[in-house]
This record gives structure tokens, C-alpha cells and sequence, in this order.
């Protein structure tokens, strides 16, 4: 039995935890203290570089660990690789030693397509792809895949829940020359390794869990293509053969007492 599974979703969750007051428990000197301006500074600017992005595809190279209940941890492997024509049409296809799923979204309606079981679900959808992320998520209960990197930078975006920021300086991930940066929250520590130069993207992500004493961790790496080749048909759902559409079920709210 597992006590504990980081998944992809672990990205969205700890952007979304950027918007909690958990700086608010720290004193404001110490927390002042605590936060590298240049750190900050840095977050900032990706987020501003990434909602100049107009067309991107980028593949992302996953490692998630399962915390057993004896304490032993198990990695497993992923791949996701999405394409994106903003600011309404997305494709995601998301590999892992777990499952495989295909994500459509042409601006006006939403396909997951679950490959091995030969499911799809389509839902009308929201006119963007961030609206899209926020639907999903709180109708469904699940996430669009690497969503932060269409939340980074939006006016929602807040750092507040930062308690500490620190540049450790430069590093290289795949042959590219980035700046390594480290951040607390109240549940987790991440690092971000931000592309140097004129295009500040995120190369890799690793998020520390602090709420589990094993510390497990998800980390990913980003290989980004800023000019990719695609059509029409690249958004579009054509079902395969004998493939079974399903009801996409609703989380229901719990009714108050």
C-alpha cells in the first residue's frame, strides 16, 4: 500500500500554494530576511517572458517517488509532451510507468482520452487555456497537464506564500546555462533552474514534500521548442476504433450541515 504518490499535479500545487498567508505566520523582518530580491526578481521575469509566449511545444522528462507504508520509496518515470497555440488550443499527451493519456482542447471543447483503456470523455470547454485548467480542476478534480506554466506571471499569479527565497548560483541542465534558485513554503521546499540570456525559461523543477517525513520528491525537466511546426488537426479528437465514449463525472459538492 502506498501512503503517499507525487504526481504531475504537484507542479500546479505548489504554484497554487504561492497564494496562501503562510508568510503572514513569519515575522516581517525575518521573512524580509529570507527572500533573495534577485530570487524574487527572477520568478517575476519568467512569468512575464512565459505569457509573451504565442506557440510552444515543450517535453518534460518526470521522476515521481511512491512512499511505501513500511517507508521505502519507489520512483517511477514520465514523459508529457504538450503543445500549445495560445491562447485557446492545447494538446498533452502524458506517458508514465502508470498510465497514458491524450488531452485535446480546441477552444471550444475538451477531450482526455485514456490510450490502454480505450476511454474519452469531451465536455464544452472555456474560451482559454487557463480558464480551461481552473474548470478541470474544479469540476473534475484533476489538472491539465504542466498548467503552471500558463499561470506563472497572470495577474492571479501571487508570491505570498514564499517564506524563503535563495539563488545558489549558475548551473547547467541538458547543455543549457541557467541560474539556480531555491524557495520554502510552509509544505514544501522547490528549485527552479531558470534559462540564462533574453529567454528566462524553466529547465528543470524539484519539489521536496515536507509534510511526509520521507521527503519525497517530483522532479522535472523541460526541453522547450519555441517554433513548432502543426496544423489544425493536431487539436482535433478523431476517435480510434472501437474506443468507448465515457461521462467525464463531476465532483459534487458537499452539501453543507
Amino acid at each position: 500500500m502506498r501512503r503517499f504518490q507525487m504526481n504531475q499535479t504537484a507542479i500546479t500545487v505548489a504554484l497554487a500554494l504561492l497564494a496562501t498567508s503562510a508568510v503572514a505566520q513569519v515575522p516581517a523582518a525575518a521573512a524580509e530576511a529570507a527572500l533573495d530580491a534577485g530570487a524574487m526578481a527572477a520568478l517575476q521575469n519568467m512569468g512575464a517572458y512565459l505569457r509573451t509566449l504565442k506557440d510552444f511545444q515543450v517535453e518534460v522528462k518526470t521522476t515521481d517517488e511512491d512512499v511505501l507504508d513500511d517507508g521505502q520509496k519507489i520512483q517511477y518515470a514520465g514523459v508529457t509532451n504538450l503543445l500549445a497555440q495560445m491562447p485557446g488550443r492545447l494538446r498533452a499527451e502524458v506517458a508514465n510507468d502508470r498510465h497514458d493519456r491524450l488531452y485535446l482542447y480546441d477552444g471550444k471543447n475538451f477531450t482526455l482520452y485514456a490510450q490502454r483503456l480505450n476511454y474519452y470523455a469531451t465536455v464544452p470547454a472555456p474560451p482559454t487555456i487557463g480558464q480551461l485548467a481552473d474548470k478541470v480542476e474544479e469540476d473534475y478534480g484533476f489538472s491539465v497537464p504542466l498548467a503552471d506554466l500558463f499561470r506563472w506571471g497572470s495577474p492571479s499569479w501571487t508570491a505570498d506564500g514564499i517564506t524563503a527565497a535563495t539563488d545558489f548560483g549558475p548551473g547547467v541542465v541538458e547543455g543549457t546555462t541557467c541560474e539556480q534558485y531555491g524557495f520554502r513554503q510552509a509544505d514544501m521546499d522547490w528549485q527552479i533552474w531558470i534559462q540564462k540570456g533574453d529567454h528566462p525559461l524553466p529547465r528543470k523543477l524539484v519539489i521536496t514534500t515536507k509534510t511526509d517525513e520521507a521527503r519525497p520528491q517530483h522532479t522535472a525537466v523541460y526541453t522547450w521548442n519555441l517554433a513548432p511546426s502543426f496544423n489544425d488537426k493536431a487539436f482535433t479528437f478523431d476517435p480510434p476504433a472501437e474506443a468507448l465514449k465515457v461521462v467525464l463525472a463531476e465532483i459534487k459538492p458537499v452539501s453543507a450541515k
